[in-house]
């Protein structure tokens, strides 16, 4: 007998979270508002409509000698009051290091920035995303609170799972030295249990029997969000001209999302959603262990301010961490803390992404989030 269990699943931003769509905001789209600290979003379209003919000249003109002299024109209209409000879509706050980058730029990658998945009603948290991050925690936890490794047969082409033991030390995970796409889709259909072995060295995959077919998460609802610069920290390298410009939720942003878990769906295997709670609380746990380790050693303060805060909202038993979206690392999505340590995966990146700052170092983590989940 099937029967379905409801939760109300909160979570609260940390740090900065910026969730990529795959699109770009082109600089003739949008104009800075440097009096307002904000960023005017608009409808080309509309705006065209609206222009006199001979601003509407300037500006196509503008727009084809590139997206620097775009947004002059743009910006000397706003200056001169001259631009149309009926062509403004809405209207986002960004910060000193966004606008400053943007006052700073002269190259078009440079004027674009990455946009929030947006429903009519304003930017939302994708369930999607969400459920990965579960996947990824939930991966961890077959592996290791049922003590298995998965070793991928190279001759067979094929992943095999068998009992952990004391002579593999810390690792889980044995795949080949580079991986391919479908390597990775059958690890997880190994360890998940929907993989079965196929003629031609293949492993096939059957979808209806993964478990996070049970497991149905809804989008949030709309929240505000922040227009942010994005960067990047490496400490022996100077990357302070590494920039990405990107629409983030704020830290403090509390969304809530729907889950639902259908028992007895006849998926491979039960994720039961207290079950799930400890895998997160002891995967991201971990991962943030291991970041904190990194920021202590190279002194990156707004850093240790989320992971901090992180272990202290954790002390609530029942809250647990979560990485989400953009710059969640190695760590969060490929389950590097399982492989052999000498495996290419497995090393440590050197890199780090930050946001709201202008030098990376100074800058926060992406994507921690901290959770609940309360039954409905």
């Amino acid at each position: 007998m099937r029967f379905l269990r409801s939760f109300r699943l909160e979570l609260e931003a940390l740090s900065p979270v910026h969730v990529g769509t795959g699109e770009a905001y082109p600089a003739y789209a949008y104009v800075p508002d440097f009096a307002r600290k904000a960023v005017h979003l608009l409808d080309p379209a509309a705006l065209l409509l609206a222009l006199p003919e001979a601003r509407r000249r300037q500006y196509l003109e503008k727009v084809a000698q590139g997206p620097k002299a775009a947004q002059e024109v743009l910006r000397y209209l706003l200056e001169e009051d001259q631009l149309p409000w009926e062509a403004v879509l809405h209207t986002l706050p960004a910060s000193k290091a966004f606008l400053e980058a943007l006052r700073s730029a002269t190259e078009e990658a440079l004027l674009e920035y990455r946009p929030l998945p947006r429903s009519p009603l304003g930017a939302y948290l994708p369930g999607s995303s969400v459920k990965g991050a579960l996947r990824t925690a939930w991966l961890f936890h077959v592996l290791v609170r049922e003590g298995k490794v998965a070793v991928f047969d190279r001759k067979e082409g094929v992943w095999r799972l068998r009992a952990w033991r004391e002579r593999d030390g810390g690792t889980h995970v044995y795949p080949s030295r580079n991986p391919s796409l479908y390597e990775n889709q059958a690890f997880e259909g190994a360890v998940l249990g929907y993989a079965r072995e196929g003629k031609g060295r293949r492993m096939s995959l059957d979808l209806y029997r993964d478990p996070f077919r049970a497991v149905r998460l809804s989008d949030s609802g709309p929240v505000e969000t922040f227009l942010n610069r994005l960067g990047v920290f490496h400490p022996h390298k100077d990357t302070s001209r590494m920039v990405l410009l990107a629409e983030t939720f704020r830290v403090g942003t509390r969304f809530a999302l729907a889950l639902r878990y259908h028992e007895g769906l006849g998926v491979s295997m039960p994720v039961p959603p207290e079950a799930l709670v400890r895998a997160l609380r002891d995967y991201y746990g971990k991962v943030a262990e291991w970041e904190e380790g990194f920021a202590e050693e190279h002194g990156l303060k707004r850093a240790l301010e989320v992971y901090r805060a992180l272990r202290e909202r954790l002390q609530d038993p029942e809250a647990f961490p979560l990485r989400v979206g953009f710059g969640s690392g190695r760590l969060a999505l490929r389950l590097a803390l399982l492989l052999p340590e000498d495996h290419p995966e497995a090393q440590e990146p050197k890199t780090r992404k930050t946001a709201g700052a202008q030098n990376p170092v100074d800058g926060y983590p992406l994507g921690w989030m901290v959770g609940r989940l309360e039954p409905l």
